[in-house]
């Protein structure tokens, strides 16, 4: 009989099934989001101790927070049989993408600089994965990996690969402490199997293939890491020595943290990029066709509604408050892990999860991408705000924090010295980026300017990020025009009924200290400690926090972004 339901969660459709469990697109009636349920193959009538197990990882699954790290958000029983609950990651698996090909080196440093992080935050908490994988890494709907199944592999008694053991884990990326059964593991091991996912990412396979997958586990024991060269001649030599330190049998010969590998391995991107050296972009992962939407319109979607003035001189036209707007499928091109729609939200879902993702003006497209925290707060601070508590900032000082840094024809995202960089360079392009942590009543921050100065353009801050159908956003122009409005279910919703503003508090071309306070069903909108805009709304309450910029004209548009912070408001 075909499951219609699991606890509360409607079943739409079976993403996938193992040895271990099965895996359910599901939709949440609570929170009115689809999400992952996995069912484990255990009953529980049948194996008390295994409910202990269950409960006492599952409890530990859901602490960890990070944005590279799927969110596990409930766990139970159905028929005797414990399941849990976490984000839908529709992009699939990076095991997905690597069937399709050998992988370019800018992706495969994209993505392991995204994840290092989140493996580095986990092992100082004393957790080892113990199970890393392609499969085990998942992609939000703008390409954007992130871990799943910590703790998994510890509800394994053994792994059904290796006969008769009590090894957790897969052979085929398992280190050589693992395969010896080393009862103090930690987290090189996870080290050495990113160097085999990065081995499999550039080549299509890992470093051994045998007969049986014990072999394969004592080949990581005995056999010296061939050379990848002999597979792809086309990559700089340097890489081999990456590998042979990620890959060393003796762990005391390893790098010692995710983010070193991440670091070094970008370093020989970077070179390669900065050297002129021809890099292959035939292989790029491709979005999910389901996911990827696009609105079409004939100009910007805010311009629409609102009234965008052509110039710094035109002053907006008084528009409806809002819009219905058609919204079609469409496949669209995806850019080094970064989905967008249309070409990968790029960032980074998401993500929205991370995520919304979708075109506006034609096919132009979001990026969208994932954030952890940092520890600095903004320069400007937003009058009285010393009583709030932090719940994320990130001054943009490390360019392994999380954010995109993803380019290409349409735009892209980068660390500099000055701070975060969005660029967009097509006409109509909305590009953002956002954190991977849901918040409910917040106030956000950060100091931003744009870096073309008299070109059409606007910049600004999105919060209540639900999905690429439900956000509120608060943006602003270099010649001081301000607007702030919501979209929900593929309609615009102006906040103001005549659209874009003109406020002397906003500084022109210059450095501008922009902050949205959403809280309950108050949205504020405040630039340089001074309110510009408030309104009421009820329809979001909880969501994502990002940054958004967007083009207007065939003019290049760029904005920097300094001091990002999210706080839990300290509101009357």
């Amino acid at each position: 009989m075909t499951r219609e339901t699991i606890g509360r969660y409607k079943i739409q459709s079976e993403l996938g099934r193992g040895g271990m469990a099965a895996v359910y697109l599901a939709y949440d009636p609570n929170f009115r989001r689809n999400v992952a349920i996995k069912l484990v193959s255990v009953n529980l009538q049948e194996n008390i101790i295994f409910r202990e197990r269950f409960e006492r990882e599952a409890q530990l699954i859901a602490k960890i927070e990070h944005p590279a790290i799927v969110p596990v958000y409930d766990f139970g029983e159905q028929d005797d049989q414990p399941y849990l609950v976490m984000r839908y990651m529709p992009g699939g698996a990076l095991a997905s993408k690597i069937k399709e090909g050998p992988q370019t080196l800018v992706y495969a440093s994209q993505i392991i600089t995204q994840i290092a992080p989140a493996l580095d935050a986990v092992h100082a908490q004393g957790i080892v994965h113990r199970d890393l994988k392609p499969a085990n890494i998942l992609l939000d709907g703008f390409g954007n990996p992130a871990i799943s199944d910590f703790g998994i592999a510890h509800l394994a008694l053994a792994t059904t690969d290796l006969t008769g053991s009590a090894i957790i884990g897969t052979p085929s990326y398992m280190s050589p402490e693992q395969v010896r059964g080393d009862d103090d593991l930690d987290g090189r091991s996870d080290i050495y199997a990113l160097g085999v996912i990065l081995f499999e990412m550039l080549t299509g396979n890992g470093p051994f293939r045998a007969a049986t997958p014990l072999s394969v586990a004592m080949k990581h024991l005995t056999d010296p890491i061939p050379s990848i060269l002999v597979l792809r001649p086309d990559l700089p030599g340097e890489l081999d020595l990456v590998l042979a330190k990620a890959l060393a049998k003796d762990r005391e010969l390893r790098y010692t943290s995710t983010s070193e590998l991440a670091l070094a391995l970008r370093q020989i991107s970077d070179a390669v990029k900065n050297d002129g050296r021809p890099i292959s972009h035939s292989v790029l992962p491709r979005r999910n066709e389901e996911v990827a939407t696009e609105i079409d319109m004939g100009q910007d979607p805010i311009a629409s509604i609102h009234g965008t003035p052509q110039s710094d001189s035109v002053q907006a036209s008084p528009q409806s408050p809002s819009r219905a707007i058609h919204v079609k499928r469409s496949w669209m091109p995806q850019i080094a892990g970064i989905s967008g729609l249309g070409l990968c939200l790029i960032v980074l879902c998401i993500s929205l999860g991370l995520l919304g993702a979708w075109t506006w003006l034609g096919r132009p497209s979001f990026f969208a991408g994932q954030n952890q925290t940092a520890t600095l707060t903004p320069t400007i601070q937003a009058a009285d705000n010393s009583r709030e508590i932090v719940l994320f900032s990130d001054d943009f000082s490390n360019p392994l924090s999380g954010w995109p840094t993803i380019q290409n024809a349409r735009g892209g995202y980068s660390y500099q010295p000055d701070g975060y960089h969005i660029v967009v360079d097509e006409p109509g392009a909305v590009l953002w980026a956002k954190t991977s942590q849901e918040y409910q009543d917040i106030s956000l921050y950060v100091d931003s300017r744009p870096l073309t100065a008299g070109k059409n353009g606007y910049y600004g801050l999105i919060c209540r990020i639900q999905d690429d159908q439900s956000f509120y956003y608060f943006a602003i122009q270099g010649n001081g025009n301000y607007t702030m409005g919501k979209y929900k279910d593929s309609e615009f919703l102006s906040f103001f009924s005549e659209g874009w503003k003109q406020s002397d508090a906003i500084n022109q071309g210059q450095i501008n200290h922009l902050q949205a306070d959403c809280v309950a069903d108050t949205l504020r909108f405040i630039v340089n400690n001074a309110l510009i805009g408030e309104a009421r709304d009820t329809d979001l309450t909880s969501g994502y926090g990002g940054l958004l910029a967007a083009s207007l004209d065939s003019q290049r548009f760029e904005a920097l972004f300094n001091n990002f912070l999210i706080t839990e408001p300290d509101l009357p």
